[in-house]
């Protein structure tokens, strides 16, 4: 009698229920499907790890970005000041400079007046000797 039933696209399962579809077919159709299910459901896991994964790495982008902004910004201070205590020495170089001139001018000065001086006094000398 199961041979007449199957012959019209009928079938009995192992619980003497009557079926449209093989049982064999059925059973297949239920592990596949199970296995569909355990395949979406570490799909959506692996999806979540790979959200989890992306904001953790964008996290860290953001902070080598910070920590780079600020490297910049120390390395621009310190060219900063290396060029402002370059212009300081100038500065210094210059005033030394002017300073060294005024001081061979007073010198040439001081040469000056102590020949003045000099020769002054040999007047006076010889004026004193000669009255």
């Amino acid at each position: 009698m199961s041979e007449e039933l199957e012959k019209a696209g009928l079938y009995i399962d192992d619980i003497y229920r009557l079926r449209v579809q093989d049982p064999a077919i059925a059973n297949e159709t239920n592990e596949l499907r199970d296995e569909c299910l355990e395949y979406a459901d570490k799909l959506q896991e692996f999806k979540k790890y790979a959200e989890d994964f992306h904001n953790i790495i964008s996290g860290f982008a953001k902070d080598v970005e910070k920590e780079k902004l600020r490297a910049i910004g120390t390395q621009n201070l310190l060219k900063t000041i290396a060029k402002e205590r370059q212009a300081e020495q100038q500065v210094y170089q210059s005033k030394i400079h002017e300073k060294n001139i005024e001081l061979e001018r007073l010198r040439n000065e001081y040469q000056y007046l102590q020949r003045i001086e000099s020769e002054q006094q040999e007047i006076i000398n010889n004026f004193l000797l000669n009255q």
